[in-house]
């Protein structure tokens, strides 16, 4: 057996350029990766909370260690909004851009402890009126065909979202952890009702209209999601698998994106796995 490492650490020397010694004192490696996963963990954390799927989350350092951006790439989801009252409806509505100084402001306190200390700037990317204005501009007909496609699913709350998350697949790269985390914040909602069955259909359907649509035209190569876990509560896990395309997992050479996440249910945990072959 070779020796194992960790990912992580080779995230952060690519994103980073953080120095291990110095003249007055030396600081651990393994000190850094701790500091800056808790930090990057909570600034992701927050925007989760505010109904966002986080695509990436990482600060870059200048070359004399004086000046430090961070970068954040979410899509905005929305959320359901309960009337009180006899005839009880529910509302969909968008969630506002909000504050994030008081997150990114530990993270700066966390690098100006490593002697990090210079001017500092936050970058946003809001995937949301990316995928927006490619469906008005760039993506119309292909935006109109996979919503007539997926109309039957029009009336529920991941409709619009799924659409979004069809454009980008087209206009960007690297979207497996966006997907993955989209079906595991609606399947951590529908897991016990009988709404799961139609939200794993619309997956299907999902996919369906990414092999006629994407795969065509060569923009992607394949998808694969499983979803592995106890369905309906059944005493043994079971998995579901959704794939299109081709993904060949025994080379090397193919650039392949994956995710996984999981999620915690009450009938136990659920593994989300997500392979694009771009």
């Amino acid at each position: 057996m070779g020796q194992k490492s960790n990912p992580n650490s080779f995230h952060l020397k690519k994103k980073t350029s953080i120095v291990f010694g110095g003249s007055h004192r030396s600081i651990e490696y393994s000190t850094i990766l701790r500091e800056y996963l808790s930090a990057s963990s909570n600034l992701i954390s927050f925007f989760e909370k505010n109904h966002c799927l986080i695509k990436e989350c990482f600060f870059t350092l200048s070359s004399d260690k004086s000046f430090i951006t961070i970068f954040i790439s979410f899509l905005i989801l929305k959320r359901l909004k309960k009337k009180q009252g006899k005839n009880q409806k529910i509302k969909v509505k968008n969630v506002p851009l909000f504050e994030t100084t008081l997150i990114a402001r530990n993270l700066f306190n966390v690098l100006k402890k490593f002697g990090h200390v210079g001017s500092k700037r936050i970058i946003l990317q809001n995937l949301r009126r990316v995928a927006l204005k490619a469906q008005k501009k760039r993506f119309s007909v292909k935006h109109s065909e996979a919503k007539s496609f997926l109309k039957s699913f029009n009336k529920e709350i991941y409709f619009e979202s799924g659409l979004l998350l069809f454009c980008l697949l087209n206009i960007t790269r690297n979207n497996a952890s966006l997907i993955s985390k989209f079906i595991a914040r609606f399947f951590r909602i529908f897991h016990r009702t009988k709404k799961i069955n139609k939200f794993l259909l619309f997956l299907s359907k999902f996919l369906q209209c990414v092999e006629f649509i994407c795969l065509k035209e060569n923009l992607i190569q394949g998808l694969k999601i499983q979803i592995k876990g106890r369905f309906s509560g059944a005493s043994r896990s079971r998995i579901r698998i959704f794939e299109k395309g081709c993904i060949p997992l025994q080379t090397v050479v193919s650039k392949i994106d994956y995710s996984l996440i999981h999620v915690n249910t009450s009938y136990g945990v659920f593994g989300v796995k997500v392979w694009v072959f771009e």
